[in-house]
């Protein structure tokens, strides 16, 4: 009698809990969870908006459980700050670029290879595709940062306040650089002389003839006004770049499975919206910054390809990596 009083009293105990789990829905609801994302671009930009599009995203899937706070137009301090944040906690999310990592590993500066990305098709099958998943996981295995989605910055173009009509133009022009390693390589084999800089110097720097241009997609040169103070912009189209959404990877772990999930699955989303707006914007954005006064034109770019082709030698650690991409087809 006992016995089947003892089964019964599992019986009904087990029934309950799975009633209770079944109405716990997702972890998430359990406790508010605020997450603080800091970038520094400025309203009106893609990428801000994109920043916006996720918090908002992410909210409303989760029924205001989970919240992300921005910090934005570099309110908390430049990127490289922004990311040390990371690892210290002050920030949970930072929107940058895959290969702003690279000082903490050689394999995130593989998103900065010259001519390793050949177009919007090929980037998203990378990164969207098996190869790129492994190489997101290797990423946070080895610098401790993990990044979610990959959005088109659009291709990096060459500016200039002075005539650049071919290669052996490049040659010791103080071209601005981020202070990443694969950028300053690329342009010492191209001739250049690479000046490492942060974003703030970079105005001022080329309006008092410090350096003569620098290198980035058509956006920044028109969100950041560069065409007050650069006169030509050269089809170099060197760099198919990739934002992300970057996080400590130790941290990230620690929020409920749910909670990983969602913010995974809305990021991979709006880095993917944000690719097409960027891809339908580009040509606009060449009329209008040739409505600024800029002069475009194009240059040799096997000539350049050519002069890059063994940068690979400088970064063995990335060829393998370098062969994966160039093959996915």
């Amino acid at each position: 009698m006992l016995k089947t009083n003892k089964r019964a009293m599992l019986k009904a105990l087990g029934a309950a809990a799975m009633v209770a789990g079944m109405s716990a829905g997702p972890v998430w609801a359990q406790a508010p969870i605020v997450l603080k994302m800091a970038h520094v671009y400025n309203p009106g930009n893609i990428w801000f908006n994109a920043a916006e599009s996720y918090a908002k995203a992410v909210e409303t899937k989760s029924g205001g459980k989970v919240k992300i706070q921005i910090a934005a137009s570099g309110s908390t301090g430049d990127w490289p700050a922004s990311i040390e944040g990371l690892k210290i906690g002050t920030n949970d999310i930072v929107l940058q670029s895959i290969g702003t990592l690279d000082r903490y590993n050689v394999l995130p500066g593989l998103e900065a290879y010259p001519y390793l990305v050949r177009d919007v098709d090929h980037f998203k099958k990378v990164y969207y595709g098996p190869v790129g998943a492994e190489f997101m996981e290797e990423v946070a295995k080895k610098s401790s940062f993990r990044i979610i989605g990959a959005g088109y910055r659009g291709a990096r173009w060459l500016s200039s306040n002075k005539p650049v009509a071919s290669v052996a133009d490049i040659k010791g022009l103080k071209l601005r650089v981020p202070p990443l390693k694969m950028y300053r390589m690329t342009w010492e084999l191209l001739g250049a002389s690479p000046v490492p800089m942060g974003m703030a110097e970079m105005f001022t720097s080329m309006q008092q003839g410090v350096v003569d241009g620098q290198e980035n997609p058509l956006e920044i040169i028109d969100t950041m006004k560069y065409y007050e103070v650069q006169k030509y912009a050269i089809d170099t189209r060197h760099v198919i770049g990739a934002m992300t959404w970057i996080y400590s990877d130790a941290r990230f772990k620690r929020l409920p499975a749910d909670v990983q999930k969602l913010l995974k699955d809305e990021g991979e989303r709006v880095m993917l919206e944000a690719t097409d707006t960027m891809v339908s914007t580009e040509g606009a954005l060449r009329k209008k910054l040739e409505g600024h006064g800029m002069k475009f034109n194009a240059i040799d770019t096997v000539a350049m390809k050519a002069r890059v082709a063994d940068i690979g030698k400088e970064f063995p650690d990335l060829a393998p990596w370098a062969i994966k991409f160039a093959n996915v087809k």
